[in-house]
């Protein structure tokens, strides 16, 4: 009970006391006006009775507002958990698409690392034939280039030979000239010492 009804019920009670103290006077007849005629009759009970009256109006009044309000709230209640339902149904729609895009997230992810694996993979394989064939060039150039450094080494050593064979052979013959040169030399230094003796032996035997 709200304060407003124990109010009235307060005033109420009041004057039910008040009449029960004053009963008689209540209960007294009196010349009434009507407006049309008048009759006797007692003006105190007449207004407890219309007090009455309007207090069970009141508290009708006050019931009707009551239901009507309670139905308000248990048709709002029912609205509130209507909405709620649906609040919750399109939440749990929401997580469901939202299950759903993860997942197609999470496939397209896995869909793509295995067609990068699948492309390193091939990358992979290309690049170690690319080094093969890469180092097959280079084994076949360095097999080439070893020839030629051996032709080449064995051209040198030819040229080297012949050179040093051409260098023993003029040092031969300038050797062999020169050994003529200083024998032809120490001939004509003896035929002159021979000369010189001759002539000295001459003067002696003419002395």
């Amino acid at each position: 009970m709200n304060l407003r009804n124990l109010t009235v019920l307060v005033i109420l009670l009041l004057v039910a006391l008040f009449a029960g103290l004053n009963w008689p006077l209540f209960t007294a007849p009196s010349e009434i006006n009507l407006l049309f005629t008048r009759v006797s009759a007692p003006l105190g009970l007449i207004l407890l009775a219309v007090i009455a009256l309007l207090s069970l109006l009141y508290f009708l009044f006050i019931a009707v507002i009551e239901t009507g309000a309670l139905i308000e709230i248990r048709r709002y209640a029912r609205q509130v958990e209507q909405a709620r339902k649906l609040a919750d149904q399109a939440e749990a729609s929401r997580f469901a698409e939202l299950k759903r895009y993860l997942e197609q997230e999470l496939n397209a992810l896995a869909q793509g690392q295995s067609d990068l694996k699948a492309h390193v993979s091939l990358e992979a394989g290309e690049a170690r034939k690319a080094l093969s064939l890469e180092h097959d060039t280079l084994k076949s150039q360095h097999a080439e280039i070893s020839g030629r450094v051996d032709q080449k080494t064995e051209q040198l050593k030819g040229e080297l030979l012949a050179r040093l064979e051409s260098l023993e052979r003029g040092l031969a013959s300038d050797v062999e000239r020169t050994g003529n040169t200083l024998a032809a030399y120490l001939g004509e230094l003896e035929d002159r010492l021979l000369g010189r003796a001759g002539e000295g032996e001459a003067a002696d035997e003419e002395a």
